[in-house]
């Protein structure tokens, strides 16, 4: 069972997408002083620090210390090696959830099943990011802000908004299946088209923070599925090499 700790109200949430929505507003005009920025990895991780600027007041509410970021980073490494076991046994299990859901599916021959089939196959399609993957290829310098808005931000404020907040929230309000089950959805809609195996990643890390109670332990699992995905993305369109 997860820890009692201090939760976001609503109030809060709301306060977070306003000052998202002011941030980003009020970072308009250098996307037009820096009209390169557009379309770029730096436009993105603007983007993400917009977002955890707006997160902030959230997460020191629920305890964040600017001074403790050295006892936050012990945290995490840490749980290294316990957030590797666990990201190894998700591996395992989306590779055969994969396997079952095509197996299942493909037989029917039906526009809703070929829907889904579609859809989870958007999920470990390179050729869905071709364009992203041409720019960096062809930028190289774009490649440490790729990598640190993948890798690193985007796990942090994912698994504190989605985790800590929401689904500690609706731990309160429904049992644990059901918050399970929401808190997957929400985080496979958020990413489109590659809703099926985000939305069981997401399934997984609210079950590891589930089990642990400690944050820290998600965001690592989070950070190593990114970093397999971008192996796997530039070991397809630099040597032709899928796995």
């Amino acid at each position: 069972m997860l820890s009692s700790l201090e939760t976001p109200t609503l109030k809060d949430f709301f306060k977070f997408l306003g000052l998202f929505l002011l941030y980003a507003l009020l970072s308009y005009p250098l996307r037009k002083v820096f009209p390169g920025l557009k379309g770029t990895e730096y436009e993105s991780i603007l983007v993400d620090l917009i977002l955890l600027t707006a997160l902030y007041p959230a997460a020191r509410k629920a305890g964040f210390d600017f001074k403790r970021l050295r006892a936050y980073w012990n945290g995490l490494k840490a749980e290294a090696r316990p957030a590797l076991k666990y990201f190894l046994l998700m591996t395992a299990l989306l590779f055969a959830a994969d396997k079952v859901y095509t197996l299942l599916l493909a037989p029917w021959d039906l526009p809703w099943t070929n829907a889904l089939l579609f859809w989870n196959d958007q999920s470990h399609n390179p050729a869905t990011l071709d364009a992203r993957l041409e720019a960096l290829l062809a930028h190289p310098a774009l490649l440490p802000a790729y990598l640190f808005g993948l890798c690193a931000v985007a796990p942090v404020s994912e698994e504190f908004l989605l985790r800590r907040w929401l689904y500690v929230a609706t731990r309160r309000y429904l049992p644990l299946a059901a918050a399970l089950l929401a808190n997957a959805a929400l985080f496979g809609a958020l990413h489109g088209l590659d809703f099926v195996a985000t939305g069981l990643a997401g399934l997984f890390f609210c079950w590891v923070y589930e089990r642990t109670g400690r944050l820290e332990t998600p965001v690592l699992v989070h950070c190593f599925t990114n970093l397999l995905a971008v192996a796997m993305l530039f070991s397809e369109k630099l040597f032709g090499f899928s796995f």
